[in-house]
């Protein structure tokens, strides 16, 4: 392990204290550390020694949190497909469903993805949830059968769900 602390993310947390807000990481195990953590040799979990105490798990890996925000992107889509299916062709909520599932789909994928709300980790989850919410309102249109997936009409239902998304998974405003 290295004996200098990188940098913590933006906008990520304590894994010990969530509530404050990270400074570094930890040099044994890589967790994030608030300050009061930080002028210790490790952090509240692993003690510093490099081994983690009852109880503890490491961090998950970009990949891990990315499968992870994919999967429930994934079971969201089904979901708001099924719905997005009752109102197609409806009047407003023919463009309201496709962006509360755009929405849906996004907070899944990021509540199963966890960590910083910034990065570029978060912009590819924020491309993965834009196409499950388009394949999502798809699935409506498939299973309502009575607009065509491709046809013209069906473009602001999907620009719909992608701004769904993309107004979900927008960066905190700084205070």
């Amino acid at each position: 392990m290295t004996t200098t602390a990188a940098p913590a993310p933006p906008g990520s947390r304590c894994a010990a204290h969530p509530l404050r807000r990270a400074v570094d990481r930890c040099p044994v195990c890589a967790r994030t550390r608030c300050a009061g953590d930080a002028q210790g040799p490790g952090c509240p979990a692993c003690g510093g020694t490099g081994r983690l105490e009852r109880g503890a798990v490491r961090p998950a890996s970009v990949l891990e949190r990315s499968v992870r925000g994919a999967l429930a992107a994934a079971a969201a889509a089904l979901v708001g497909g099924v719905v997005a299916a009752q109102y197609v062709g409806a009047e407003l909520f023919a463009y309201l469903t496709p962006f509360v599932v755009g929405v849906l789909v996004a907070a899944a994928a990021q509540a199963a993805a966890g960590g910083s709300r910034t990065g570029p980790a978060v912009r590819r989850l924020r491309l993965v949830a834009g196409t499950y919410a388009v394949l999502g309102t798809a699935l409506g249109f498939v299973l309502e059968q009575s607009e065509g997936v491709f046809a013209a009409a069906s473009l602001l239902p999907y620009a719909a769900a992608v701004l769904g998304v993309l107004l979900w998974t927008l960066p905190p405003k700084r205070r």
